[in-house]
């Protein structure tokens, strides 16, 4: 995931953009003189504003907001699971202990089963990632969306093993 993920342009991006400016400043002073000085003033106040403004927080936001929904979406999937697991409910506990025992046994040999424990436990690391990731103010839109790709795709991989484990645990049944 990380190699997807493009660098921010750094402070030495941005000395080098304003060493250009200076420049420019000092040559359009020297040829023009007082207009000069009267030209510089308003681009300044303009550069200045350009290289500080963020003209994408408004997509930023939204981005980090849909990578929020598909958080959601993986963590419901893991809290409909703790709740099948260690649910106080009666339909919880005949649900884990009549009709899919299986679906608690980490080392049941079917595969739907396997793949959703370990989806469940890459989905548990990536959330914890993923709020160290979110907590960074500089990602840019690029990155947002690799990151909402990323998040999506791993909401509904979990999402359809978790329905898959489900049935193949109803198939085995209380016997298995």
């Amino acid at each position: 995931m990380p190699e997807r993920m493009l660098p921010r342009p750094g402070p030495n991006h941005r000395l080098l953009i304003l060493l250009i400016i200076l420049s420019s400043c000092v040559v359009v002073l020297g040829i023009f003189r007082l207009q000069g000085l009267l030209l510089l003033l308003p681009i300044a106040a303009v550069a200045l504003f350009v290289m500080t403004r963020r003209p994408d927080l408004s997509e930023t936001l939204a981005l980090r907001s849909s990578i929020a929904l598909s958080a959601e979406d993986i963590e419901d999937v893991i809290l409909e699971f703790d709740h099948f697991a260690s649910g106080t409910d009666a339909d919880a506990i005949a649900d884990r202990t009549l009709s899919r025992p299986a679906l608690l046994d980490l080392d049941c040999p079917d595969g739907d089963i396997a793949a959703f424990h370990h989806q469940y436990a890459t989905a548990r690391r990536f959330l914890g990632r993923l709020d160290a990731r979110l907590a960074n103010p500089d990602l840019d839109v690029a990155q947002l969306e690799a990151l909402l790709q990323v998040t999506d795709l791993r909401a509904l991989e979990i999402k359809e093993a978790w329905l898959a484990s489900r049935r193949a645990a109803q198939r085995l049944g209380p016997n298995y």
